[in-house]
């Protein structure tokens, strides 16, 4: 029986053709994690950025989003709405668009051996639904493994920043707040305490960057990261730093 920290690779009883698993595809799979307001957009771009720097087809995708199903989840899911969202509900949408993102957009950029950059992925689904809304962990990795073939990021960055200072960013964007990012303190706290979780767990595949640093100093974090893992699978010499 797996421990529920254990990223589940098993897909037998599904009784569907799962694509690829991660050590069938010659592209390269990196998620970033994070609560609201850690900077996550910032670092993709400057991540992707470097790569393409360095002659790497990169394709960046953010969650939920992307495919027009997925646009149209994100409209339901994001904006402010009179009644609450049930949990179950909310998890069975952001894993509806991850698994037409996956089908429509990153499986296909993985097989012609892109780098694939994702904002949020199913770490997100397990730290804001089950962490948050309190589902059960184990039930939402038997959804992914379902509904999303058991696909895991080759390399996840997870931009740690207490939420206090989180919340500070947030307001100090002066931007209108979404749905989540509305969520109360306690919610916020129980994302941020799951996602370390995930961390401790799996620390091999989820490596944690201070975000509490420069944007330009966790970019270089970032950067040393992605290129040694990158160098592991003989696709970047991690002491060549692309120039600005």
């Amino acid at each position: 029986m797996e421990s529920e920290g254990e990223t589940p690779r098993s897909s037998e009883g599904t009784g569907r053709i799962l694509p690829p698993r991660e050590s069938d595809w010659p592209g390269f799979f990196i998620s970033f994690e994070g609560v609201d307001g850690a900077g996550k957009s910032t670092q993709v771009a400057a991540l992707a950025g470097a790569l393409r720097s360095d002659g790497h087809e990169v394709l960046t995708v953010r969650e939920p989003g992307e495919t027009a199903v997925g646009e149209l989840i994100r409209s339901l899911l994001l904006r402010p709405v009179p009644a609450p969202l049930d949990p179950w509900a909310e998890a069975l949408l952001f894993v509806s668009a991850r698994a037409q993102l996956l089908a429509e957009t990153v499986l296909p950029a993985l097989m012609r051996g892109n780098v694939v950059i994702a904002d949020r992925y199913v770490d997100s689904t397990l730290a804001y639904q089950g962490g948050g809304r309190g589902l059960d962990r184990r039930s939402l990795r038997a959804l992914h493994r379902a509904a999303c073939g058991d696909v895991w990021p080759d390399l996840t960055l997870l931009l740690d920043l207490p939420p206090p200072a989180a919340e500070s960013r947030r307001r100090a964007g002066q931007l209108p707040l979404d749905r989540m990012e509305l969520s109360p303190e306690a919610f916020h706290a129980a994302v941020h305490r799951t996602f370390r979780e995930l961390a401790e767990a799996e620390p091999e595949r989820i490596v944690v960057v201070d975000a509490e640093r420069p944007a330009v100093v966790v970019s270089q974090r970032i950067w040393a990261v992605a290129a040694e893992r990158l160098a592991e699978v003989g696709g970047l010499a991690p002491t060549v730093r692309p120039s600005a």
